[in-house]
């Protein structure tokens, strides 16, 4: 049995399936692990989504921003200028795709390989059961029948850039930015929202795994998507990001994770 994990697919089907072929990926053995942002910029979003969704248990998908933002569409929510999901929303199956994407953890933890799969990252100052609390009241949200109303929330609303106190109802939108929006924040816990593809004017500001005090870094290691910008990032201990931007004509990434944090790049195929 393999563990392998995939960076942003984004719609990105044929290079999937490519890179898949290029290891003899089994799903009757073998386990795929899918950082987040499956669908959206990209041309097949919909066939992503069916092929992922065939793999059953074969296959474990965190969620990224643009998978919640598929789930506000359905919603409700209005579309972005750069949008490619129509051909999901316009589809047969598309109650069932939507159902099956609302059931996707926000956090998957592998105790045995001490990895830890997000879209984005985590907050510095959270301990790996705190992370685990935080994804968990997610999943609840968007699994319930109250998913809808959440889901326009997190459309509409403009995120906390520090973490609301207990009881305070953006206290949820704060974590779920977290777990699928972060890029930079500050030692004091701020986060920078603002940044999408260049270095913080900020000197304040770090890369959310670059700080000297990560209160889950003892505990596991992380492996993440979100960020394309910086591309690969396998010269840390304690992470991997695996968003090379296959969407913007870069590679599509594979790692093959092991126990104890380690890993091996297996295989990349170009769009």
């Amino acid at each position: 049995m393999a563990v392998y994990a995939v960076g942003d697919i984004q719609g990105c089907y044929i290079p999937l399936k490519n890179l898949l072929k290029q290891v003899d990926f089994n799903p009757a053995v073998d386990v795929l692990w899918c950082v987040g942002d499956l669908v959206n910029r990209g041309p097949d979003s919909l066939n992503t989504l069916r092929f992922l969704k065939e793999l059953d248990d074969a296959c474990i998908c965190v969620l990224g921003n643009h998978d919640l933002h598929l789930l506000e569409l359905a919603s409700g929510a209005s579309s972005y200028r750069r949008d490619t999901l129509e051909q999901v929303l316009d589809a047969d199956d598309c109650d069932d795709l939507i159902r099956w994407l609302r059931h996707r953890p926000i956090l998957h933890h592998d105790a045995n390989l001490s990895w830890t799969m997000v879209h984005a990252g985590l907050h510095p100052a959270w301990s790996l059961a705190k992370a685990k609390k935080r994804a968990v009241k997610i999943e609840m949200q968007l699994q319930g029948k109250h998913w809808k109303e959440f889901c326009h929330q997190l459309h509409h609303v403009k995120f906390p850039v520090s973490e609301p106190k207990k009881g305070d109802p953006s206290r949820l939108l704060f974590a779920a930015a977290v777990f699928t929006r972060t890029r930079y924040c500050n030692s004091d816990g701020i986060f920078n929202w603002d940044v999408r593809t260049g270095e913080s004017s900020d000197n304040k500001d770090r890369p959310w795994f670059r700080h000297k005090q990560l209160n889950w870094r003892a505990e596991t290691h992380v492996v993440y998507g979100h960020w394309a910008a910086k591309g690969l990032v396998d010269d840390q201990p304690h992470v991997l990001g695996l968003d090379t931007g296959c969407v913007w004509g870069n590679p599509l990434t594979l790692a093959k994770l092991k126990k104890g944090g380690k890993f091996d790049i297996v295989a990349q195929v170009m769009p």
